[in-house]
């Protein structure tokens, strides 16, 4: 299976994620990937889903609200970029959850007044390589930090990522939250 570089999606002016494009709205490659790639990869095991949009806030106060919830700015971790409105975008910031040898790690993206986030949980093996074991529960366990720093949830949106990426299992589509 390989990933489409034209497989985009837009922000609705109602804060949620559906495919292709419509005119006045921010279009986004709803991938990331090591900023070492210079152009978009089209092999999955060189991407990440993202999976979480908190609306109404910028990376800054996300990370603020997972700070509050004892998630900590790890030193270690690929810088990733995404594509928004055509132009790569390197990640604002990224925070952790758990040590560096099995965490939850969030890459957090500006999307206008919002933040888009590629969450996945990761284990290190014997040579400290870190293996993706979920983006589903880091997800969830994202989500729940940032609810518990006064966010509420909305309904996630469609299917914008394959069920598949690397081999891991995902329902493919973008938990919504909003900040405040």
């Amino acid at each position: 299976m390989r990933v489409s570089r034209d497989s985009i999606v837009h922000l609705t002016r109602d804060g949620d994620l559906v495919p292709g494009t419509a005119p006045g709205t921010a279009v986004l490659w709803p991938f990331t990937q090591s900023r070492r790639f210079r152009w978009r990869s089209c092999h999955p095991a060189w991407l990440d889903p993202l999976n979480l949009l908190v609306l109404r806030a910028a990376p800054a106060q996300v990370v603020q609200m997972l700070a509050e919830q004892g998630w900590q700015r790890p030193d270690d971790g690929a810088i990733h970029r995404t594509w928004i409105d055509g132009a790569a975008v390197t990640m604002s910031d990224h925070a952790a959850f758990g040590d560096r040898s099995e965490r939850t790690h969030v890459r957090l993206f500006a999307l206008g007044d919002a933040t888009i986030i590629g969450a996945h949980h990761e284990v290190a093996d014997g040579r400290g390589h870190h293996r993706v074991t979920s983006w589903d529960r880091a997800r969830e366990a994202a989500a729940q930090a940032l609810e518990a720093a006064g966010a509420r949830q909305i309904a996630p949106t469609g299917i914008v990522t394959p069920s598949d990426l690397r081999g891991v299992p995902s329902d493919g589509r973008v938990w919504r939250l909003v900040a405040g």
